[in-house]
């Protein structure tokens, strides 16, 4: 097999074995993060979160979850847990005011209320159209909105009348975007090593291996096997004529010419 091939393959074989594991890793990680999701504050009526905003841009925020379920019993359009549970947020940083547009800006920190329902978008109203469920140790958990949109570093302080469970999404998106890119980038990988393996396995079985005997080129430029004139072929211990007739036979001349040269130059050669 020959050496260009078998390095190819190696590259590929190695290539191949490593995206496999990216894509392993990458398709675990997400799915290990989309099961469980991390808490910052768990099953407590108050708490304090840090909000970190590393990009400086403003964060995504809070999801916050209470015990319960969806039902709206007076059939009001609005959710029942609504009425039941009463929460604020307040953030003593900065505040990205429009996050999320063009006309963003950076306000200082206010006392505005930094909790919001979300349930129809663009509204502040816990409106029974569609939620979010969860279950955490056995508890039926809902979606009753979000807090501190457009956040910036500082420190948010909720407060609530009941438990509540709440997720820090800026923290899980990041965690959810990295296994996203290992296993894409496992995915781009393993073809390229499924090519380079079969590219090496093809060329290691074509390109004749450094054993077969190497080709001749004649002046003339067209390529002739070497031609057994009857003198041996020059060893280190070869007299100088021999040497010097094997150097003519090495350069791609005629046996006969060669011959002739070396008698040239040593006369009684090969006589």
């Amino acid at each position: 097999m020959h050496v260009v091939g078998k390095v190819l393959a190696g590259i590929g074989a190695v290539t191949l074995l490593l995206s496999g594991i990216m894509l392993v890793f990458g398709v675990t990680d997400i799915s290990e993060k989309s099961e469980n999701v991390n808490y910052v504050i768990s099953g407590q009526s108050n708490g304090t979160v840090a909000v970190y905003d590393s990009d400086f841009q403003g964060d995504i925020g809070f999801t916050i979850f209470v015990e319960g379920t969806y039902e709206d019993t007076n059939n009001d359009g609005i959710w029942d847990i609504c009425d039941q549970v009463n929460i604020t947020a307040i953030h003593d940083g900065k505040i990205m005011e429009n996050f999320g547009t063009n006309e963003s800006f950076v306000v200082n920190a206010s006392d505005d209320e930094r909790f919001y329902y979300e349930f129809v978008t663009g509204n502040n109203e816990c409106a029974s159209q569609h939620g979010e469920t969860a279950m955490v140790d056995g508890k039926n958990l809902v979606k009753i909105g979000r807090a501190c949109w457009g956040c910036m570093s500082g420190t948010l302080t909720i407060e609530s009348n009941e438990p509540v469970w709440v997720v820090y999404d800026d923290e899980e998106i990041a965690e959810l975007v990295g296994g996203f890119f290992t296993a894409f980038a496992g995915t781009c990988f393993l073809p390229c090593g499924c090519c380079l393996l079969i590219l090496g396995l093809i060329l290691g079985f074509v390109l004749p291996d450094g054993s077969q005997q190497a080709v001749a080129f004649t002046g003339t430029g067209v390529a002739e096997a070497p031609v057994d004139s009857g003198i041996p072929m020059p060893t280190e211990d070869s007299e100088p004529a021999h040497a010097y007739y094997g150097d003519m036979i090495a350069r791609g001349f005629d046996p006969e010419l060669a011959e002739k040269m070396t008698r040239d130059q040593y006369p009684g050669f090969n006589q």
